[in-house]
């Protein structure tokens, strides 16, 4: 028996339970990461670096490029003032902003705004609506990893979404300028700028551009011409280019090949290996594989002009994003919420059955009975090194893709 088959109280009863313990783990994450270090202690050293004009790169958590140790600097100024309040205002800001990703991909993909309060009206969601609560809860996870770990990607989540609302509204500027300003923190993004490039919203990639070219130039007047340079050289050769990071931790599909194609273990000493090729040809093997998915993505995407089409192909980008970067946490899977959301509407309003729905049905499972909170640490690192949560995503990602290629042959 599931949930949609109780009576309207008993659902209800069932949301106040679920909401309660939600929130709960949210008080609880609140007071317990407020005093830990976190990635959060890399950006403190990072804004410390550039106020005591030390190597930003000096510090291995910096894996950003070096606008974002600039961007850190009122970060360092407040861990200065109070390391716990600067923390917990920092995760509030997480805790808020879901609200605000729930309201934006309601609005994006269904045109409806989120309400607080239980309502019968088309155009207004209730907030604890299955339509929108169970897709958050499938995500869960991810976010509890995203507060644990004081990161920042439920707001680079949350500034993608207000650029791509913006865009679909044809404020191009705007967009233009939240793309470029994320896009120079955390680079992920850039693949939703080449997305705008493909739909040839050359005005939102132009803006995009001119940012990102802006804060690069800021970046070398602070920093200095010299010392700026190094920066972006080290940052480009180091990190956002360097060896792939093999660990079960690593939920890339750079990892994931590497494990396959090398006789390089991810963890617990287990291998999955067919081949014992070298790292730099798995690498090369990997962007062909890209390459050639993204090739036959684009093709598939040429039809789909609808706005619903659109909406959807954008959260398709969204959710790529965490395994097309070299080095994806489990955190980063945030990202996944929006094509979540659109698939588990689209299943529950059309009752699709056969391989859609499976594949739904086997990509929420993977990610959520992963977890170590259910497994157990190791039981949960194994099925890590594996690729669990990549292979979650990715099957999300196809389901997406024959629901897309059915709709095609239909029009």
């Amino acid at each position: 028996m599931s949930i949609l088959s109780l009576s309207s109280k008993q659902q209800n009863i069932v949301r106040i339970v679920l909401a309660t313990l939600v929130g709960l783990a949210f008080v609880f994450e609140l007071i317990r990461d407020c005093q830990r270090d976190g990635d959060f202690m890399g950006y403190i050293n990072a804004g410390n670096a550039v106020i005591n004009q030390t190597h930003i790169y000096a510090d291995y958590l910096n894996t950003w490029p070096p606008f974002f140790a600039i961007f850190s600097v009122p970060l360092a100024w407040g861990h200065a003032v109070s390391p716990i309040i600067i923390r917990l205002i920092w995760l509030i800001g997480i805790i808020v902003s879901w609200y605000f990703i729930a309201k934006w991909t309601v609005r994006i993909s269904t045109g409806s705004t989120l309400t607080f309060k239980p309502t019968n009206e088309n155009a207004r969601i209730w907030f604890l609506d299955w339509r929108v609560f169970l897709p958050f809860l499938f995500v869960l996870r991810f976010i509890i990893d995203d507060l644990s770990n004081i990161q920042i990607n439920s707001f680079i989540l949350l500034s993608c979404l207000y650029a791509i609302h913006c865009y679909l509204h044809e404020r191009h500027i705007t967009a233009g300028i939240i793309l470029g300003i994320i896009i120079s923190l955390k680079v992920y993004p850039i693949f939703l700028l080449f997305f705008f490039v493909y739909k040839r919203a050359y005005k939102t990639t132009a803006i995009s551009l001119l940012i990102i070219g802006l804060t690069t130039l800021i970046s070398l007047l602070i920093f200095g011409w010299d010392v700026g340079v190094q920066y972006y050289t080290d940052w480009i050769q180091n990190k956002a280019m360097g060896e792939t990071i093999l660990t079960h931790k690593n939920q890339s599909i750079f990892p994931w090949f590497e494990g396959l194609l090398t006789d390089q273990s991810r963890g617990l000493d287990i291998r999955y290996n067919v081949l014992s090729l070298t790292a730099a040809w798995s690498k090369k093997i990997t962007y062909i594989v890209i390459g050639s998915a993204a090739l036959y993505i684009a093709w598939l995407f040429r039809k789909g002009n609808s706005r619903y089409s659109v909406v959807g192909q954008f959260a398709f980008v969204l959710a790529a994003i965490p395994i097309l970067s070299p080095l994806a946490w489990k955190y980063y899977f945030v990202f996944l919420f929006p094509l979540l959301f659109i698939q588990f509407n689209y299943l529950l309003q059309t009752r699709t059955k056969g391989v859609t729905r499976l594949l739904f049905i086997v990509s929420i499972a993977l990610a959520i009975l992963s977890t170590d909170g259910l497994l157990g640490v190791w039981f949960s690192d194994v099925l890590e090194v594996f690729g669990c949560v990549t292979w979650a995503t990715i099957l999300l990602l196809v389901s997406y893709l024959v629901q897309e290629k059915g709709m095609a042959h239909t029009d």
